[in-house]
Formats: C-alpha cells, sequence, structure tokens
C-alpha cells in the first residue's frame, strides 16, 4: 500500500530534497516508514496531473494527508446547471454546496489550469455568470460556443445536447477515461463518414488530434510548424477572430510587422514585412537604416520607422500594424500614427516576446498570447518572427559593410 504518492518533472532533484539535513516532521517520518521507491514516466505534465489525482483518490496514501491540509487540495467542479461551468475549487467550497459534481483532488493549481485551458480549445464551454444577449469575446474567438451567452437561443435544445457531451468529455479526460472516450470519438468518425457528414467527421479528428497532443506534450512545450500554406487556408477563421478581438470594424487584408535590431544603437534598422490576406507579399517588405537616433532606444526607432513608412502614401496602408515589442514600443508606434494623422484608421498591436502577452489598443492589460485560438496566435507569431528575421539580416548586413570600410581606411 503506497504511504505517499508524488509528481515531479525532475525525480532525482525532487528525491534529493527528501535527504537534506535538518529533514524533520513529517518528512522524517515519511522516511521512516518508507520502504519502496516506484515511479511510472508519463509524456506530459497533463497526464501526470490526472493519474497522480486518480492514483490519491484510490489509495488516500497516509502522507498525502499528514504532509498537506486535505482542504488545500484542488477539485474541478461542474455546476448542475443547463448549460454547466467549469470551476476550479477547493475541497471547502464543495463541502458548502452539494449541487455540483466533483472531480479531483488534484495537487497543482496552476498545472490544472493549464488542463483546463488546453482542454477548452478542443471542447469549448463558457464561463459567464450569467446568460447575456450578446456574445461574449470568448463565443467571437470561439472558445465558448455561445449558446449559453445569448438569451432565447432558438435551437436551444439541441444546443444543450452538443454542450453537455462537450462537458461530459472534459469530465471523462480528468477521470482518467481517456482512452475509453477517444475510442468513442473514432467510432463517431466512422459514423459521420458513413453517413457523409464530413464537416462533422473533421471536427471530431481534430478533437482527436487535440486529446492527443496534450498527453503527447507537444501543446505544452513545443509549438507546431507554423506554414504559410496552413495559415492562409485558415484566413478567413483567423481574420474574423483578429476583428473580434481587436475591434476592429473594416476586413482585415494587409497586416505589417516591424521590429528593431541593432547592437548599441549602432548599425541600427528597422524592418516592415507585409501579410495580405494571411500569406508574406515579400515584394512588399521594405528595410530602414536608422538616421535620427544614435543611442541604443528601441522606443525612439520604432517611432522614427513608424513615421517614415505613413511618409509614403503610395505603399498601401495596413488594417494593422504589429509591434515587435511590449507597452513602451507599442505607446511609441500609436504616437507616431496619431502625430501623423494618417487618412485612415490603423490599429495597432504589440506583441512581448519574453512573456507572449499582446497589447492592444483599449486594454489596460496585456493578453496572454496562448489564450487566443492557435490559427491566430501562430499568425501573430509568424508575423513577430519574420518582422525579426527580416530587420537581423539587415542589421547583419550594414555591420559587414561598416567592417569592410573600416578594414579599408586601416590598409590605405
Amino acid at each position: 500500500m503506497p504511504v505517499y504518492i508524488g509528481k515531479a518533472a525532475d525525480l532525482k532533484k525532487r528525491l534529493a530534497s527528501y535527504f537534506r539535513k535538518n529533514v524533520g516532521g513529517k518528512t522524517s517520518q515519511l522516511l521512516a516508514e518508507a520502504t519502496k521507491l516506484d515511479w511510472i514516466e508519463f509524456g506530459s505534465g497533463a497526464e501526470a496531473l490526472i493519474k497522480e489525482a486518480e492514483l490519491i483518490k484510490q489509495y488516500r496514501p497516509k502522507f498525502n494527508y499528514l504532509m498537506r491540509d486535505d482542504k488545500s487540495y484542488f477539485y474541478v467542479a461542474l455546476t448542475k446547471e443547463e448549460f454547466p461551468r467549469v470551476l476550479v475549487v477547493h475541497k471547502t467550497a464543495l463541502a458548502h454546496d452539494k449541487s455540483r459534481r466533483a472531480i479531483g483532488p488534484f495537487t497543482s493549481g496552476s498545472a490544472l489550469r493549464m488542463t483546463l485551458k488546453l482542454l477548452r480549445r478542443i471542447f469549448p464551454y463558457c464561463t459567464c455568470k450569467k446568460p447575456h444577449k450578446r456574445s461574449c469575446l470568448n463565443a467571437e474567438i470561439e472558445r465558448c460556443p455561445g449558446y449559453c451567452c445569448i438569451l432565447n437561443h432558438k435551437s436551444r435544445a439541441g444546443s444543450r445536447k452538443e454542450y453537455r457531451k462537450n462537458i461530459t468529455r472534459i469530465a471523462a479526460v480528468l477521470s482518467g477515461r481517456r482512452t475509453r472516450m477517444l475510442s468513442q470519438l473514432k467510432r463517431e468518425i466512422r459514423s459521420a463518414s458513413k453517413a457523409q457528414g464530413y464537416e462533422r467527421a473533421a471536427k471530431i479528428r481534430d478533437q482527436i488530434a487535440g486529446i492527443e497532443n496534450i498527453f503527447s506534450h507537444r501543446l505544452i512545450l513545443n509549438s507546431p510548424v507554423r506554414s504559410s500554406a496552413s495559415i492562409r487556408a485558415q484566413w478567413g477563421k483567423i481574420e474574423k477572430n483578429i476583428r473580434a478581438v481587436l475591434k476592429i470594424k473594416v476586413p482585415v487584408s494587409r497586416v505589417e510587422g516591424y521590429d528593431i535590431s541593432n547592437i548599441s544603437g549602432t548599425a541600427a534598422t528597422g524592418s516592415m514585412v507585409v501579410f495580405i490576406d494571411g500569406a508574406p507579399a515579400k515584394s512588399e517588405y521594405r528595410k530602414f537604416k536608422i538616421r535620427t537616433v544614435q543611442q541604443a532606444n528601441d522606443i525612439a526607432m520604432h517611432k522614427e520607422v513608424i513615421r517614415r513608412r505613413l511618409a509614403h502614401p503610395e505603399w498601401q496602408y495596413p488594417q494593422l500594424m504589429l509591434i515587435d515589442g511590449g507597452k513602451p514600443q507599442f505607446n511609441a508606434a500609436l504616437a507616431a500614427i496619431t502625430g501623423n494623422q494618417s487618412p485612415v484608421t490603423i490599429r495597432v498591436a504589440a506583441l512581448a516576446k519574453r512573456e507572449e502577452e499582446l497589447y492592444i489598443e483599449g486594454r489596460r492589460e496585456p493578453m496572454r498570447l496562448d489564450s487566443l485560438p492557435r490559427p491566430v496566435m501562430h499568425f501573430f507569431q509568424h508575423v513577430r518572427d519574420e518582422s525579426h528575421r527580416f530587420a537581423k539580416k539587415y542589421h547583419h548586413k550594414l555591420r559587414e559593410m561598416d567592417y569592410r570600410n573600416e578594414s579599408q581606411k586601416i590598409k590605405k
């Protein structure tokens, strides 16, 4: 019978922590009673989290509860509403409300929330506290089906059935019944294909792929290859989501990305890359050698590049400018556009590389990039990466030219 069950990303470090000097209390009791160590390897943190919860519930190990207050464990609560909500709660919340179905216990709230975030991309559900007439932002970006957000929905019965199916599948995954659920989904694909319901079959295929990705660690650690072809194929949906998130009223066909590259202010360059209908239009790329800024000042350099770009009305204006940077770079671009008094409305967003946060007009706090639908996230990353590559390439070229000029002066 297990006396303690736990998960660790680095088993060696975890075990070493139990054998440090002056370890006492419940840890020393655990070491005194433990006689054997077994472990199981999993392909992802999500899989380890769910298996840990399953084993703790099954065996209720003595030291899991001695070393941790039972009330501090996390549970997923499913409300018993027409359109159930998915909540992360402590046991104390469940004690006061018997109307919720609970799944758990889970030891890590952050890992649990990350797993739910990934599951929500595959099986959308609503987090709205009350129904309302207008669609919420999550419905606009397809994180919520929108059925529970719209009062007097015409197909409420059918919507309720489909929505509850999503909740049931999330519960199945969190309860360790993933294999059985995947088998059911594969049967549904075959049934839909026989009935020539190819759109539904494709949707179920994507759900299966999403689940397999979560449990192979691919979605958590590595981004899939962002190909121009796949983005172009999905541009209609991506464009719709961009307009919803950034509150752009006109169709988005042209997006421009900007970045700065320099070393301590020397050989400073700016790049402008252009994407039309989701695909790079390399013939319209432009590069700028910084003229007015002598020191290392990305903010001032961004201002110069945007001002110089807007001085060329013969280049078609974009609906969106995506700046590589954080809040200061975002504000610099806004100031440049405002000062230019452009005849068209250009929306600005900035993508901070380190935290992967998106700064947009009208929001005080940045938006996590991974909170957006994956095709939209990949498109923004593609624009950002391309502007960075193009700026760096020109910067290296200028440095090489400076080096050659200096070498020639020395020879003379």
